[in-house]
């Protein structure tokens, strides 16, 4: 089987450079060099000095070393720096899984966790988490926690804080999932890409090493506003780890220099800049909410996400996701994703790294389309 079109990143290419506000990234509104510098109190001239000669294949060993300790007792021969998340589960589906076998995952889902799998002829078993999101109880629960583990897939994909929903694991899912875990033979992956933008103090939980064969992906990309550096990583057991790295020999082989330099100042300096952007996202999602709250045009419910970036709002009965979304760029400049680019219908997905004037801006506009704009739609 061949990959399919990617629907979301097909239309943040067709949107996301023009869009006066931005609601369809799901990270951070990208930095400046020279603001990055600032918040980590870097001299630029360091990277004059830096040799533009091919980092190690697994990633150069000082930003290993500060990524493990990210992470409870990992070494770092346990990392592999990788371009973006993105190529952390490339390698890691293409090693665990074959033809015939089944992975289950949280529905709806972030489209490379399950199109990379079913091109290589892998059945997905889904488990459907928009009843949970429209209820308010918190976390995934454990009825979709069992479900998760049923019929014993080859891999078990647990994406928190979740993409779309911002659902996170709460304690009592932690519990399951460590009572789940014991029993079960085979993989689990931790994709974790928003773990410094959990609610907790400083990093989000992650279940990596609650059983022996679990891995977990990372990065700093979406949560820094720092995407184009594209850096992120693939954690897992030392030997597990090697083939990893034999394979991306065959991809990207190595990353860039400058991208691993800046990516190690921000993980040794992050807690200041991670701070600032935790309160303007926090920001941004109260007022949405609020709004939300107060009838916003084509909104039928929004549960504020408890971590990363994005939420999944419930439409207005009858408004398709794909006709609202266009129309709200064109009405309001306001972009966001429709739920039919995450192969379900009834819901937008919204991002809240955009900045907090922008973000103000927009949501004004948006709440000015009258109601007999959002009738169009009907027809």
């Amino acid at each position: 089987m061949s990959l399919r079109e990617f629907f979301i990143e097909d239309r943040l290419e067709k949107f996301r450079t023009e869009a006066p506000c931005n609601l369809g990234e799901s990270g951070i509104r990208n930095l400046n060099l020279d603001q990055l510098a600032e918040y980590l109190n870097l001299d630029l001239r360091e990277l004059g000095k830096l040799s533009l000669a091919d980092s190690p294949n697994s990633g150069r060993k000082d930003l290993r070393e500060e990524i493990s300790k990210l992470y409870k007792n990992v070494s770092p021969d346990q990392v592999l720096v990788t371009t973006g998340t993105g190529e952390a589960l490339f390698i890691a589906f293409h090693l665990l899984l074959q033809k015939g076998d089944t992975t289950s995952l949280f529905w709806p889902a972030f489209q490379a966790l399950y199109e990379v799998p079913k091109s290589l002829g892998v059945s997905l078993q889904k488990v459907d988490l928009l009843s949970r999101l429209e209820s308010k109880e918190l976390g995934f629960g454990k009825e979709n926690l069992n479900k998760l583990f049923q019929n014993s897939p080859k891999l078990v994909i647990f994406n928190h804080p979740h993409n779309p929903t911002g659902i996170i694991a709460e304690e009592e899912d932690k519990k399951e999932l460590q009572k789940l875990s014991g029993n079960f033979p085979n993989w689990i992956l931790f994709d974790e890409h928003y773990r410094f933008l959990s609610e907790e103090k400083d990093l989000g939980w992650s279940g990596f090493g609650i059983c022996e064969n679990s891995i977990s992906t990372g990065s700093i990309t979406k949560c820094f506003g720092v995407m184009g550096l594209r850096i992120g990583w693939l954690i897992g057991p030392k030997d597990w780890i090697q083939k990893a790295r034999s394979m991306k020999d065959y991809l990207t082989h190595t990353v860039s220099p400058i991208s691993e330099f800046l990516t190690l100042k921000l993980l040794q300096n992050r807690k200041v800049l991670q701070s600032k952007i935790k309160e303007s996202l926090q920001g941004n999602m109260r007022t949405f909410t609020h709004a939300a709250a107060g009838k916003l045009p084509g909104i039928e419910s929004f549960k504020e996400p408890r971590g990363g970036v994005v939420g999944f709002a419930k439409l207005q009965k009858g408004l398709e996701s794909r006709k609202f979304a266009d129309l709200l760029y064109e009405k309001a400049g306001v972009f966001v994703l429709p739920s039919s680019d995450f192969e379900t219908e009834g819901y937008i997905r919204l991002g809240f790294g955009e900045t907090e004037e922008r973000f103000r801006l927009g949501l004004e506009r948006w709440s000015t389309l009258g109601s007999d704009v959002i009738a169009l739609l009907n027809k």
